[in-house]
């Protein structure tokens, strides 16, 4: 979780910067470019999500985050040799956010809790008071 978030920080807050100094878009137009990001965040658990149910979690957030690093790799490679434009570079990072969203919303109800045990939730569940964890089933 904290690859995937410090790679949409590094992109996501620098994209801006690049689609001008780069691709000379103008300023007023950039937030345009940054919709796709947030429509791939978005679609990425939606269409990739079931897969972590009948692959593997495990196995599904560690061939998402390959498959991202690839893919962002290809795309440093691309924008290093000048292929890419404005729209082809926003494509781009949008699959690989796609793909690396999908991770990260499954890494994070997969994380072990306080108590050391796997959880379904981020956090562990409070107990009430007097309840033994019998009642829950816990």
């Amino acid at each position: 979780m904290v690859t995937q978030a410090f790679l949409y920080n590094a992109i996501f807050f620098t994209y801006t910067l690049i689609l001008v100094q780069f691709y000379n878009v103008p300023a007023e137009t950039v937030s345009v470019y940054l919709f796709p990001f947030a429509f791939g965040n978005l679609l990425g658990p939606i269409l990739l999500g079931h897969l972590f149910d009948s692959i593997g979690r495990k196995t599904m957030i560690t061939l998402t985050y390959a498959v991202s690093g690839v893919l962002l790799a290809v795309t440093g490679y691309l924008f290093k040799i000048g292929v890419l434009s404005a729209m082809t570079q926003t494509i781009a990072w949008s699959v690989i956010f796609l793909i690396a969203s999908a991770a990260a919303s499954s890494a994070v109800t997969t994380a072990p809790s306080f108590r050391g045990r796997g959880t379904t939730a981020p956090l562990p569940a409070r107990r009430s008071k007097g309840e033994t964890g019998a009642e829950s089933g816990t």
